[in-house]
């Protein structure tokens, strides 16, 4: 008998589990897109409360989720879900904030959209609710 009630309080914990983490992936998971190894696509959610906040302070929040890892050095972006820069390959951002780009910096193209190159470092950069950030993997 204490034995069924044990398995049965695994089996219900173990679907708890389950369930908080596919809310916890369905949430922040669909708002973070790598289509390849050198891109990898930030989309804030319109409804997101971007006040005061940067796109560093967004991309801690997705790190603490699990769906993103990168790493800052001394004010740059040295690394994004493993890949890290090189002597000559950086992560650059492009965004469509337009009062924080700057076309003649650079675009990118993204499902049919351009992005300029970001004037600012992601610590620097306000963030934009219902904005796209494009980490793009580059070399020089």
């Amino acid at each position: 008998m204490k034995k069924t009630v044990f398995l049965k309080l695994i089996v219900a914990a173990t679907a708890l589990s389950l369930c908080l983490t596919a809310l916890l992936f369905t949430a922040c998971g669909s708002n973070v897109l790598q289509p390849d190894e050198n891109t990898v696509v930030i989309e804030v959610p319109e409804d997101y409360d971007a006040e005061g906040k940067t796109l560093y302070d967004y991309m801690t929040e997705l790190a603490g989720s699990g769906v993103l890892t990168f790493t800052i050095e001394d004010g740059m972006v040295t690394e994004i879900n493993g890949r890290a820069n090189t002597t000559n390959s950086y992560w650059m951002v492009y965004t469509s904030d337009e009062a924080h780009a700057n076309a003649e910096w650079g675009v990118m193209e993204y499902e049919g959209k351009e992005y300029g190159s970001a004037t600012l470092g992601a610590e620097s950069l306000p963030l934009a609710a219902g904005g796209t950030y494009i980490w793009a993997y580059q070399t020089f």
